[in-house]
């Protein structure tokens, strides 16, 4: 088997994009279904509504306030799990009156003592008061995975497929390449110093448009054997955070399927 190897081709705290050379389509797709379902982040659970005086009722309200993202850091998330009775929790609590005009209830005005914890985003709109109306509630937030409930999901966006392979023949005339080039709706192509070269393998969604309109130039198809990866953070996390956890995660269970089977082994002989 040949040596993985792993080129990036975007990455910050809210977006990685890489080819996983020599890694499967399968290994890959193990990777993105831990991101989704395994990777645990904090999340509001339980909410006590002491006043709601708003157009939404206390199901909807307490749906909203659960579907704010709280972010945090995964040595944090650790250390609540590692707490006694089963996990810790952060209180947080809002407190919101409207006065002589219609209030908007944001993201903001939640409130939380806790500096580890913060609020992604000020401004996600969670109700509407009118003059004289009120919301008062206090709200417990857990440790939990997107297996359980799509709040502790860290990712928006995760995929894992294979890498699109392309081959060009070596003399193609100026007037085809400008024709690939413009008939590829992704704008995979580009000519450069003459030739036609593939400027991102990534884009190509192996659609063959390329191949049907030109034949005689171009051949698409997948190469399994290799990957490409690509997610997009909640925000709860950074990219390198979930990334971390989900390889983590499968060399946990990894680690766990090898005990397992060595067991059977001994039982066996």
């Amino acid at each position: 088997m040949k040596k993985p190897s792993i080129e990036i081709i975007s990455y910050n705290e809210r977006v990685f994009k890489a080819i996983l050379k020599n890694v499967p389509v399968e290994i890959a797709n193990s990777l993105r279904r831990a991101m989704i379902a395994e990777v645990p982040t904090l999340a509001i659970e339980e909410v006590i509504i002491f006043k709601n005086d708003g157009f939404l009722n206390d199901d909807s309200l307490a749906h909203r306030l659960g579907l704010i993202p709280l972010k945090t850091s995964m040595d944090y998330i650790r250390k609540l799990q590692s707490m006694e009775e089963g996990g810790g929790y952060v209180t947080l609590s809002i407190k919101v009156s409207a006065r002589n005009d219609v209030k908007v209830v944001y993201s903001g005005d939640i409130k939380t003592r806790d500096t580890n914890v913060k609020i992604l985003s000020d401004r996600i709109e969670i109700s509407k008061l009118a003059p004289g109306q009120s919301i008062e509630a206090e709200m417990w937030a857990t440790v939990g995975r997107g297996e359980e409930h799509a709040k502790w999901s860290p990712v928006t966006v995760a995929v894992a497929r294979g890498l699109p392979r392309i081959r060009l023949a070596k003399d193609i005339p100026q007037e085809t390449m400008e024709k690939m080039v413009s008939v590829c709706p992704k704008g995979v192509f580009k000519i450069e110093n003459g030739k036609l070269v593939v400027d991102d393998i990534t884009k190509c969604t192996v659609c063959d448009i390329c191949e049907k309109e030109f034949p005689d130039y171009v051949k698409v198809g997948i190469d399994e054997s290799s990957s490409i990866l690509y997610f997009e953070s909640v925000g709860q996390l950074t990219t390198r955070e979930i990334l971390n956890e989900a390889f983590n995660i499968l060399l946990s269970k990894l680690e766990e399927f090898m005990d397992k089977f060595r067991e059977v082994e001994l039982n066996v002989t």
